[in-house]
């Protein structure tokens, strides 16, 4: 254990020393990058009330993170300090604010109102054009008005907040690997999950399919017993998540981790770069304590495709006081498990996505009665706060000391549950 907690204090200490280092808002790029941006704007004080950054946001920060963190032409007509496009004054009454460089949007301001006109979709605040003669929509009634960040949504683009996804990754997870997702400052997210016990079976002649319980007839694993997890992580600042999650497995384990970005994919960023460390305690975190650290390493393609890297250092994974044979050890000389999470998603939809991940050890301990890599398949549903996961896995763990180890040699189905509660 002496290594072991000089690894999490090396990290905490690397993490705390470096905040000054990163302290720039991961969204800075994109204020830099847009075409209408006033050149003296700049630093933290563009979103944050101070020059370090991290701590509360100023009204315009505030408006970025409603406008799902997209700067949309109703976001650079409301606050003409960060932005200069051109402008038309018809008369004292009403302003034109051209600020879409695309030239599909214009901001039409009367009496201090603004009204976002999409010339392309002939909408105003998300109403459609009416030709005369024809009635409106709903027997009279206008629709309501859609938030302007909705209306500035690029076609196709999935129907959730930038914030709620990394990619093709949904969620707080790709199954069990984090997938690099922040949560923004005050932001909660929240987990639940299952895995089925009861191995899916698809033949008739599977010995290990128990009587009543082959195909259809058990669905295919549901009608088991579960191992469950429940998770929330909270969002100290847009770079900073602590979290906590419990787990039945273990038995009773339970996870407290933090998270820390040190970049998040952009245009001039590659890679979404963050360090994840926790701390397992079995029996209700009273007993075998388990340090574990994740560097998270996410990339994506013409945002569709997403591949994360995330390697495990596990320690303290092997229970001491197990009374099992040899035989039903694997790497038993060894107390700590190094792992390696790989993990890969296609969004094929505007907000559907198929996700796997394979985690091969590396190094150590590799676990009871199977030795088995972990491997799991899931298909991600996302609305806007919501994702809904149903997956099948060759794992039942869900805490990271554990699925750094864990392999079983049969497929469980399972779900996860995210919600995003502000």
């Amino acid at each position: 254990m002496n290594i072991s907690r000089k690894a999490v204090l090396l990290l905490v200490s690397f993490l705390f020393s470096a905040l000054p280092a990163f302290a720039y808002p991961m969204f800075l790029e994109r204020f830099q990058m847009d075409p209408y941006r006033r050149g003296e704007v700049d630093g933290c004080m563009t979103c944050h009330m101070s020059a370090a950054g991290g701590d509360e946001r100023n009204a315009f920060g505030l408006a970025f993170a409603g406008a799902g963190t997209m700067i949309t032409p109703m976001l650079r007509a409301q606050f003409p300090d960060r932005f200069s496009y051109p402008v038309s004054r018809v008369s004292e009454m009403m302003v034109v604010h051209f600020s879409d460089p695309m030239n599909q949007q214009v901001v039409v301001e009367s009496g201090g109102t603004k009204m976002l006109v999409n010339v392309a979709e002939r909408t105003v605040d998300g109403r459609a054009a009416i030709a005369p003669g024809q009635p409106a929509s709903g027997g009279g009634a206008a629709p309501a008005a859609a938030p302007a960040s909705a209306t500035a949504r690029r076609p196709g683009a999935p129907l959730v907040d930038a914030f709620a996804r990394e990619g093709a990754f949904f969620g707080m997870q790709i199954v069990n690997l984090p997938n690099g997702k922040p949560v923004p400052a005050g932001g909660v997210d929240f987990q639940i999950s299952h895995r089925f016990q009861q191995h899916v079976c698809f033949e008739l002649h599977d010995a290990n399919c128990p009587p009543g319980s082959i195909g259809a007839s058990g669905l295919f694993g549901f009608d088991g017993s579960a191992v469950v997890s429940y998770g929330a992580r909270v969002g100290l600042t847009d770079r900073i998540t602590v979290g906590a999650t419990r787990s039945n497995r273990g038995p009773q384990a339970i996870e407290v981790n933090s998270m820390f970005h040190l970049t998040r994919q952009s245009p001039s960023v590659p890679v979404t770069f963050a360090v994840r460390a926790g701390l397992e305690g079995k029996r209700n975190f009273s007993e075998r304590f388990s340090p574990i650290i994740q560097p998270i390493v996410t990339h994506t393609i013409a945002d569709r495709v997403s591949l994360a890297v995330v390697p495990t250092f596990a320690f303290n994974t092997r229970n001491e006081n197990s009374g099992l044979p040899q035989e039903f050890l694997f790497g038993a000389e060894h107390n700590h498990t190094v792992s390696l999470g790989l993990g890969a998603g296609v969004r094929f939809l505007r907000s559907t996505s198929v996700v796997g991940e394979y985690i091969p050890r590396l190094y150590g301990f590799r676990g009871e009665f199977k030795d088995r890599p972990g491997a799991s398949i899931g298909m991600q549903f996302a609305t806007f706060r919501h994702t809904f996961e149903l997956l099948i896995s060759r794992q039942e763990a869900m805490t990271a000391a554990q699925y750094a180890v864990q392999g079983t040699d049969t497929f469980r189905v399972g779900f996860n549950i995210y919600r995003k509660v502000r």
